[in-house]
């Protein structure tokens, strides 16, 4: 870059910084102490925001709101993609990926819809969902984004591998879900005029490095201590045995 482009940048990264400690302090208080914003990830991703209860974000006024968040994501998708099938109706991987990707995301988008959760960030194999949590009812708000969770893993799944195996002759995808709950930052992020509304919390960040099971649902402690105890219930919870990125989990196994 030359002088002039590394100033730009220069003003570019002080503008934000400038802007982020404007909004911490107009609303960093309501943060829960134990829920302060360690080794996030801060990527912008080009896709529309749908955040719940907030149809609006301005610019310069950040919000403090709760969240379930829930990433789920394609399995091995690198591989896919490098890999040519003989005998589909596919001519590279890029086309492979193209077309999963095409039939998977919108139909886990519309299941998350079922249970009031919107999708706000279209990962490239995987989609981020945020469900508002209800504090007159955060049980419920629990088990609607876990249901959703598990509709995505299994029933949603099937129907999209049927599809691409039916008309693409492809094998079937694998996926994980992850599962998170805390307070997130609702703000606005990036370059002006071009800025998006993003959630900025731990359980977005919880969340994507909890979704790398395999046709599983695995959860974090935050969700896990919120479960309700019931008695004759059909769900138990494993801890996870290698807690990557130092994320405490559990794997949700449903009795039979």
């Amino acid at each position: 870059m030359n002088h002039s482009e590394l100033s730009l940048v220069e003003i570019a990264a002080r503008e934000g910084l400038k802007a982020a400690i404007q909004g911490w302090e107009k609303v960093g208080h309501l943060i829960r102490a134990n829920e302060m914003f360690e080794s996030m990830g801060m990527e912008s991703y080009a896709a529309d925001s749908a955040i719940p209860g907030h149809p609006f974000v301005e610019p310069g006024n950040p919000k403090v709101d709760e969240f379930v968040a829930l990433v789920v994501d394609m399995r091995k998708s690198s591989a896919r993609l490098k890999t040519h099938l003989s005998g589909t109706k596919v001519k590279s991987g890029f086309q492979r990926i193209y077309y999963e990707t095409s039939a998977l995301l919108p139909a886990l988008a519309q299941t998350a819809l079922f249970k009031n959760g919107h999708v706000t960030e279209y990962l490239g194999d995987g989609v981020l969902i945020l469900f508002k949590v209800d504090t007159d009812n955060r049980v419920q708000s629990v088990k609607d984004a876990y249901n959703v969770a598990a509709n995505c893993v299994k029933t949603t799944r099937n129907i999209v591998n049927d599809l691409i195996r039916e008309q693409l002759d492809l094998p079937p995808l694998d996926i994980g879900a992850g599962l998170s709950m805390s307070q997130a930052l609702v703000t606005m992020v990036g370059l002006p005029p071009n800025q998006q509304p993003k959630a900025v919390g731990t359980c977005v960040w919880e969340a994507s490095k909890l979704s790398d099971g395999t046709n599983q649902v695995n959860v974090a402690k935050t969700l896990y201590d919120a479960w309700p105890s019931e008695k004759g219930g059909t769900l138990r919870f494993e801890p996870l045995k290698s807690l990557k990125h130092n994320v405490e989990g559990f794997k949700v196994v449903a009795g039979s």
